[in-house]
Order: C-alpha cells, then structure tokens, then sequence
C-alpha cells in the first residue's frame, strides 16, 4: 500500500517544482523591470538634493549641472525647470532659460512668479513684445506690485518708449513704490537718451539716500563707461560684481568694458571716382590699442592709387612736354599715421595725430612729407562744447594732387550748443594756407533736430556755409573766389538684434552758389541744386559680433564733397574686429 501512495506524490511533487520554476521564471523580468524603473527616479530624486545643496551654498555652476542631470534622468517638476531656467538665465542662456520656464508654467499657469521670471528674461533676450505683454498682464492682477512695475518700465525704456516709462517711474515716487529703484531707473532713461550730466544727478541723489543701492551704482559707472572714463569705470564695476557676484547687469557691464578696451584691427577699401575721370583706389589697415583705459593708439597705413585722363596740358605737364590729348596717366601715394586719443579729464578730449606721407608724381620721381595734427574738446556743461582742430593735411583726392604733393596748412574752431533734448546748435569757422601760396576762410552754421521717436533714430540738419579763397590758381582743386551753400540733410539709422544687422541712409537736397573769377576754370559749373545721398549696410558676426563688415556707397554734386569740387561717387567695404 505504501509503495502505490508514493509514486502519485512523487509526480504531485516534480509538477509543482515545475509549475514554481515557470512562476519564478514569469516574474523575473517583471521585477527587472521595476527595478530598472524604480532606479532612475531614485538617482533623479539624489541629484536633485545634491543640486538644492549647492544652490544654497552659493556653488552655481555645480547646482545647474547637477540640475541638468536630474532633468535628464526624469525630473521634470516645477522645482527642477524653474531653477535650472534661473541659473541658466545667469549664464546668459537665455533661449534655453524661456524654454524651461515655458515648461515649468504649464505645469502651473497660474504662477505669479513664474510668469515674471519669464518675462525677465524675454527682457534680457530682446523680445520686448513679448515681455511687455506679460508684465502687462501680471500688472492687472497686481497693480503695485514693484517687480511688475520695474520690469515693466524697464521693457518700456529697451523699447524707446522712454515717456511710457518714466510715467511709471514717476508713479511710483508718488506712491512710495520702491522710490530709490524708481529714480534710479528715471536716471537709467536719461542716460539712454544721451543726457549724461542729469543722469549722474539722479543716481548720485539714490546714492545719498541709500549709498549701497545695487542699481544707482552699476548705472553711474554705465555713464561713466559710455562717456569714455573707463579708467574709474573698471574699477567701480569691478567691486561691484565682486559684492553681488549673481547680478547679471553688473557682470554684463564688466565685460563691455572689457571689450571696450581689447586691441581692435579694421581694413577697409573703397573707389573715390568723379565725373572728370578722376578716380582713387585707397585701402587702409588700422590697428588700435588702449595705452590705459583712457587713452588709445591708433597706427594705420593707407595705400592710394590713383589715375587721371589728360585732357589739359595745364595739369599734366609733367608728363612730357607736349601730353597726348586725353592721355591717362597714374601715381601713388602711401600715408602712415600714429595717433593718441585720450581723454585728460571728465570735460576735456583731446586728440593728437602724426605721420609721413610718400607721393609719386607724373615724372617717376617721389617725395616724403610730413603730417600732424590734433584736436581738443572742452564740454563745458551739459549742454555747451567748445572745440579747435587742425594740422596739416595732405590732398590725395586726386592724381593730380597726388603728383603736385598739394597740401594745407589748417586752423578751425567750432561751438555746439543743445538747448533742447531734441534740438542742437553748431557753427563754425577756420582759415587754412595751401602749399602753392593760396590761402582759404570758411565759416558754418547748422541746426539739428533728432526725432523723439523709438526706431529707427531719425536726424534731420540744415546747414549753411560759406568759403573764400585768396587766387584761384586752378591748380588741380576747387577753389572759387567766393562760395555759398544751404542744404538739408535727413539721416535713419537702425541696428536690429543688438547690432547684428545695422544700416544707414542719408539724402541731401539745397543749393550751392560760387564765383570762380574771370579765368577759365576747370572746375565744375555752378550748379545751383545738390543732390547727394549715402547708404551702409552691415552685420555683425560671432556669437559677440567681436566682427562686423560694412558696405557703403555715396553719390553727391555737392563741391566740397571733393577736392576737386566735382560731382562725384564713393563705394566701398570696412571689416572691423575686435581681439
């Protein structure tokens, strides 16, 4: 009996050993993968700790890949995208930061301050439509809330709106709103229209009140720094990144002053070509240095070629004897130039210039001159500067001038007085001796009116002017007994993207009226209309446009244009870079 019992249990036994094995065998891959699954969101949870930690001790790269990480191994939460957005907005990532934030605000979007994080940063990035719309909206629902109001005016002034922001500054003073920031961002607006002098009054007053006001500082040495005195910008800016290491503005402002003062280089080239077959090729390769913040080098050499068509044996009788009738003839010249530009102190600059100039003429032979010459600028007060030039002056116009090494001796002085933000007046006056024994006088006024107008800046000038020369001596330039213009000048120009792409474009209308005496003269006729237009366009290349070219032509009828007094046309390139 006890052997039939066991063998029924035997096999009871073995098919329960194989129905466990198969059980065991189904489940391994399910918990494998639970496992795998669980393992991640473990590491993701670590990393995020580990990033919180090195937020808090101030370890801001670290925190942002250590962010990065947890994004990437399965965070996603507001946390994780909102900080790694802010971070990434320090670093000036600021496409990738509008990114994470758009994320973190569909998880919840209703966050207040997700919401002005964002348009912070569209701020930053220049996508002011944008950003104005949001603070907009945030405004409705929080009408004084001083970040909305701020960030608000802020967006306003990038955009030129410059009343619209300073109605908002100014309400603010009233209602006691962040008073201090709101002055501050008053002088900020005065400083983007040009107006300096008020600039620095107002920031200096925040600065009384509240002498570590992180805004009134960074803004001071902004006008400093774009008034040229860089050398107490640096090192205002310098301290101040040091106290507030996060504050992008500041650490913004270093490094345009940092550029500021590297090495720059430009080459450019252009054709100079009249309606008397005239025309000069020149090329100039210029190098600049900063001797210290406040004061710069400029060496360049400029190569000139130039060709002319004989049709007057009065000017090309070097060639031979008797010249061909419309024989073309050609010459060179080379000019090499050191000049020093420096900025003395807070009203005074000054600018001082030699060099050597190599000239061929008709005849095979050449002759070394020198050249100087300098300026200097007194602004006298907000609104008045007072300026003198001169030096001497080689004309190389022209083939003609080239090959009788024609130069002048000059003296000028101007005035310049704005006494409106918009409106700005000029005049002038000077007398120059030429090296063949004629001698001129000129004298000039102008008004300018800038348009009031957030883009393009628009300029319109009208100017009258007015030159005499002792001879004419037709000696290859234009020198008429008496001479008389007035013309109107509007000029728009833009840049788009931060100077990425620029351009510029001008036009000219008025009259010109001069006696060249009873001589013939083969100057042009007295055209009363002129005419002239001039147009560039560039762009900026590198991720901070450390390269810029720019293309330009002009065409003009107006006589002192040129030398030479005819109508004439200009076109060329210039290629800048900044080391």
């Amino acid at each position: 009996m006890s052997g039939r019992r066991s063998a029924p249990m035997a096999a009871l036994s073995t098919a329960t050993l194989w129905i466990a094995a198969a059980l065991f065998w189904t489940a391994l891959p399910l918990r494998a993968a639970e496992a795998s699954a669980g393992a991640p969101a473990a590491d993701a949870g670590a990393l995020v700790r580990q990033a919180d930690a090195a937020f808090a001790r101030d370890s801001y790269k670290e925190a942002r890949r250590l962010y990065e990480q947890a994004k990437n191994a399965g965070a996603q939460g507001v946390h994780v995208l909102s900080r790694l957005a802010l971070l990434q907005s320090w670093d000036g990532n600021l496409g990738e930061s509008v990114e994470n934030y758009r994320a973190a605000i569909k998880m919840t979007p209703d966050d207040f301050d997700l919401c002005l994080e964002l348009a912070r940063v569209l701020t930053w990035k220049n996508d002011l439509g944008e950003a104005i719309e949001l603070y907009e909206g945030l405004r409705m629902k929080s009408p004084e809330d001083p970040r909305v109001l701020l960030g608000l005016a802020r967006a306003l002034g990038w955009k030129r709106r410059y009343a619209a922001a300073d109605a908002i500054y100014v309400e603010m003073e009233q209602k006691r709103i962040e008073p201090f920031k709101a002055h501050a961002g008053r002088g900020e607006l005065l400083a983007w229209q040009g107006d300096y002098q008020q600039a620095s009054h107002m920031y200096r007053d925040v600065m009384r009140a509240d002498p570590g006001n992180i805004e009134a500082r960074i803004g001071l040495t902004r006008v400093e720094h774009w008034q040229g005195l860089d050398r107490a910008a640096r090192v205002q800016i310098n301290n101040i990144v040091l106290d507030h290491p996060e504050d992008r503005d500041a650490r913004q402002l270093q490094r345009d002053i940092g550029e500021a003062l590297r090495p720059r280089s430009s080459v450019d080239a252009s054709r100079f070509s009249d309606n008397d077959s005239n025309r000069v090729d020149a090329a100039t390769a210029a190098a600049t240095w900063m001797l210290e913040p406040q004061t710069s080098l400029r060496i360049a050499y400029s190569a000139y070629d130039a060709e002319f068509r004989c049709k007057d044996a009065a000017l090309c009788d070097e060639v031979a004897a008797s010249p061909v009738p419309s024989q073309l003839v050609s010459t060179r010249a080379q000019f090499l130039t050191a000049g020093l530009t420096s900025r003395l102190l807070n009203p005074l600059y000054f600018f001082a210039r030699i060099g050597a100039v190599r000239e061929d003429s008709f005849d095979g032979e050449a002759r070394t001159l020198g050249t100087l010459g300098g300026s200097l600028r007194w602004q006298v007060g907000p609104r008045l500067s007072v300026s003198t030039w001169g030096g001497r002056e080689p004309l190389l116009d022209t083939a003609v001038l080239i090959d009788r090494g024609i130069n002048a001796f000059t003296a000028d002085a101007g005035i310049e007085y704005r006494f409106r933000p918009s409106w700005t007046l000029s005049g002038n006056a000077g007398y120059a001796t030429y090296s063949d024994r004629n001698a001129r006088q000129t004298a000039g006024a102008a008004i300018e009116w800038r348009l009031p107008v957030a883009r393009p800046r628009i300029t319109a000038r009208f100017e009258a002017r007015y030159r005499a020369f002792n001879e004419d001596k037709d000696n290859g330039y234009f020198d008429p007994l008496r001479y008389d213009s007035e013309l109107l000048t509007v000029a728009i120009w833009d840049d788009v993207r931060h100077g990425r792409l620029f351009w510029r474009a001008e036009g000219t209308i008025g009259r010109q009226s001069f006696d060249t005496g009873g001589s013939a003269s083969l100057e042009a006729g007295n055209n009363d209309r002129v005419e002239a237009f001039y147009g560039s366009f560039g762009v900026g290349m590198g991720a901070t446009k450390r390269a810029t070219l720019e293309a330009f032509y002009g065409r003009s009828d107006y006589a002192l244009n040129l030398a030479t007094g005819f109508t004439s046309t200009r076109s060329g390139a210039i290629f800048r870079y900044r080391f």
